[in-house]
C-alpha cells in the first residue's frame, strides 16, 4: 500500500508539473514582453548538470536537473488536488 501511494504521488507531482509547464510556455508565448512575460516564463533550476564518466569500453551519463516556474508549481498544486478530492 505504500508503494501505491508513493508511485500515485510521484505521477501527481510529474503530470502536475509538465502541465504547468505547458500553460506557462502558452501564456509566455502569448505576452512577449513584459512582467506576465518574466512570471510565467523565468525558471529556477536545480540539480545535478549532466556529467560523463567514460571508461572506453562504457560511456555513463549522471545527472538530474529540476526546472520549476510558478505556472509548474501552480500545476502542481491544482493536480494534487484534483487528485485528492476525486480520484482518492
Amino acid at each position: 500500500m505504500e508503494g501505491k501511494n508513493l508511485f500515485m504521488g510521484i505521477i501527481v507531482i510529474v503530470v502536475g508539473a509538465l502541465l504547468g509547464s505547458f500553460i506557462g510556455g502558452f501564456i509566455g508565448h502569448a505576452f512577449p514582453d513584459g512582467i506576465i512575460y518574466d512570471l510565467f516564463s523565468k525558471e529556477i533550476s536545480a540539480g545535478l548538470s549532466p556529467t560523463t564518466l567514460d571508461l572506453r569500453v562504457l560511456e555513463l551519463t549522471f545527472g538530474c536537473l529540476l526546472k520549476f516556474n510558478v505556472p509548474s508549481v501552480l500545476g502542481i498544486l491544482f493536480s494534487a488536488y484534483i487528485f485528492k478530492t476525486f480520484l482518492k
